[in-house]
């Protein structure tokens, strides 16, 4: 029963994966087919704005194409900043509103025929690329710049958790000098060889030793033949001959 409850919850799981890969493909297919879109709806009233404000016509068909690249990097960094400070995101999202507000405003006026003053639209115009190039500018750093924060506290997280595996393991091994009593888990194998060699060095170092004076009988025995004279000496037989 509890295989097959496994089994299940394991089709599951798989399925919901596929339907939300297949969801999230679908949306990114679909935000791109609209991009596509805006952008060439929206190139000619730009363009013709970019004329009537007295910009050459090779240069006037770049706006559309600074314009729309700029949002395009702004969608990419909201995108790249989930998860970091309110104020990034924040900077983000507001880059996406102006320009969507810009590129709305713009091709609203040129559908409904209103003319914008020329000079003011020029000077306008003169100082859009410079604000593209702030705003993609600004969008980039804040992107590296979190991208280095969570690299760093990466970095930090693996450095924290080495020591505590590191000490873990040196605490299975007895400190230097100190006397090892646990079972033969760790020495027994290393340092067995080690310790019949040591031995073995301290037996050949040793004075020899005779094997009676070792026994405690054989000492009190031979103190007990000095002490009843049934030691053998020389002058013995003389006094028993005599």
């Amino acid at each position: 029963m509890s295989n097959l409850s496994s089994a299940r919850g394991s089709g599951r799981t798989a399925y919901n994966s596929r339907l939300h890969l297949a969801a999230v493909i679908s949306v990114i297919t679909g935000a791109a087919l609209l991009a596509a879109a805006a952008f060439l709806l929206s190139y000619t009233g730009v363009h013709e704005i970019a004329l009537a404000a007295g910009v050459s016509p090779s240069l006037a068909k770049l706006y559309p194409v600074l314009l729309d690249a700029a949002l395009v990097i702004a969608c990419v960094a909201a995108l790249a900043l989930r998860g970091a400070p309110w104020l990034m995101r924040g900077y983000a999202a507001l880059s996406i509103v102006i320009l969507l507000a810009a590129l709305a405003v713009g091709e609203a006026m040129h559908s409904a025929g209103i003319s914008l003053p020329r000079r003011p639209t020029a000077a306008a115009l003169a100082a859009i690329p410079w604000a593209l190039f702030l705003v993609g500018f600004g969008l980039g750093l804040s992107v590296f710049r979190y991208q280095q924060k969570m690299r760093a506290s990466a970095t930090a997280d693996d450095q924290s958790a080495e020591p505590e595996s590191v000490s873990g393991r040196t605490a299975e091994i007895p400190a230097l000098g100190q006397r090892d009593d646990r079972p033969a888990l760790w020495d027994a194998d290393r340092h067995a060889p080690h310790r019949g060699v040591v031995r073995a060095e301290r037996q050949a170092a040793s004075p020899a030793q005779d094997p009676g004076a070792s026994e405690p009988g054989l000492t009190s025995g031979s103190e007990h033949l000095h002490g009843t004279g049934h030691r053998h000496r020389p002058g013995d037989n003389r006094d028993g001959n005599n």
